[in-house]
């Protein structure tokens, strides 16, 4: 039976095939029927990404699922397009902070001019102006002005509204080791890095709750300090659950994101904002709470979350 699966696999499935692939997996009908669950599948959904959350699920020795109803993976797929959205928000409010703190400290340092810093980070990241601005050489394009101005030498204010949120993280990488008092950078250069993966993972519309409960892809010992320190500060997570989560790696950056995001945000409404939003996200995962009773990793996964967001609230 297996080896019939996988050379199904390797064609398209109708969608009555993906049903009956689903049923092989043992993967049940119980909370939503199968014409419903087709259903989605034609308008709601695609196979590929509902079916990714099925990881966070055990196996029996016959390669079958256990305990896993198609409707969690539907609710699973709700909650994390909600968690996506909810980081995005959160990246860009770092990606905002972070470029304001870097352009006041050039502006009030009397030894740059704006300019150079722009092709000494080139020259370091060996790469050319054309490679961060040439994609708005198109007067379709909405920074097409830009281009058209400032593309032969562009300023660091300008070169930051056309780099991309990876090419950001380099640059502050770059300008903590050219300032001669790194001590404000030294941090968020370790971990902007991590909020890029997360945030990327969000703006790329994949899943982030897929794996959410896999462990040991990180070692302990490798989760860079400030994360650490903060982590233990989380009142009722016990050491080894604190090491167990963030030897996950979506688990891991989710937290860094929060961490940074906690430190580095001023305003109290952006915070206020952003916290309540996740406790309402929360809120969500209970909705069908009897369901997930027997799903002892996912629930270990939520009560990390809610001791962290109870923390910092």
């Amino acid at each position: 039976m297996e080896q019939s699966t996988q050379k199904i696999l390797k064609r398209k499935l109708s969608f009555d095939e993906m049903i009956e692939h689903l049923d092989q997996k043992n993967i049940k009908f119980e909370l939503i029927t199968r014409e419903e669950a087709k259903n989605i599948l034609q308008t709601s959904n695609y196979f590929y990404k509902i079916t990714a959350y099925r990881k966070n699920f055990e196996k029996n020795k016959y390669d079958r699922y256990v305990n896993l109803d198609f409707k969690l993976l539907q609710d699973l797929a709700t909650i994390d397009m909600r968690l996506r959205y909810l980081v995005l928000q959160m990246s860009l409010d770092i990606e905002h902070v972070v470029k304001t703190q870097i352009l006041t400290d050039i502006t009030n340092d009397s030894t740059e001019d704006g300019y150079s810093i722009v092709t000494d980070f080139l020259a370091h990241d060996r790469t050319s102006i054309e490679y961060y601005m040439n994609a708005l050489n198109k007067e379709s394009h909405y920074n097409y002005g830009l281009y058209v101005k400032h593309h032969e030498n562009p300023p660091i204010w300008v070169l930051f509204e056309v780099m991309t949120f990876g090419g950001f993280v380099k640059f502050v990488e770059f300008y903590y080791r050219r300032k001669n008092n790194p001590l404000a950078y030294k941090e968020i250069q370790q971990v902007l890095r991590y909020v890029k993966n997360i945030r990327n993972t969000a703006a790329h519309n994949s899943p982030i709750l897929m794996d959410i409960t896999r462990n040991n892809q990180i070692n302990p010992q490798k989760v860079v300090k400030p994360i650490t320190k903060f982590a233990k500060q989380i009142n009722g997570l016990s050491p080894q659950a604190r090491k167990k989560r963030l030897s996950n790696r979506k688990v891991h950056d989710l937290t860094v994101l929060i961490y940074v995001h906690y430190t580095y945000i001023n305003s109290k409404g952006i915070k206020k904002a952003r916290y309540d939003a996740f406790r309402e996200l929360l809120e969500r995962t209970k909705r069908l709470k009897d369901a997930y009773n027997n799903q002892d990793s996912l629930i270990a996964v939520y009560k990390y979350f809610k001791k962290l967001i109870d923390f910092i609230s």
